[in-house]
């Protein structure tokens, strides 16, 4: 764990391994609005880790990987809705990515 030197905020390094849309459309809207790792965060705070609809991740190491620093908020949230759902990390993240990502195409 490390403090960010801006805000004092303390941070937690989390390496995923994401479903190839999901990298790509992740990678894509971070090349116009902003950091990779801040909007992984988000995605893991905003969605209700308990609720969401589950995704597969594809397993191995054929699946991108990044690592991600998220505030110990997201992680302790990840870690506990997953212990208490029965999944992965990685698939309740991906999950939590990909309804961040496609809530807006939601309203459409």
């Amino acid at each position: 764990m490390r403090r960010s030197r801006r805000t004092g905020d303390a941070k937690v390094r989390l390496f995923l391994r994401l479903n190839t849309d999901l990298n790509e459309r992740l990678r894509a809207q971070t090349r116009y609005q902003g950091d990779l790792s801040r909007s992984i965060d988000e995605a893991l705070t905003r969605a209700d880790l308990n609720q969401i609809e589950l995704v597969r991740a594809k397993a191995g190491k054929t699946a991108p990987g990044l690592t991600a620093v998220i505030s110990t908020r997201a992680n302790a949230l990840l870690r506990s809705a997953a212990k208490q759902r029965g999944c992965s990390i990685t698939v309740l993240a991906n999950s939590a990515l990909r309804s961040w990502l496609w809530e807006d195409d939601e309203v459409l």
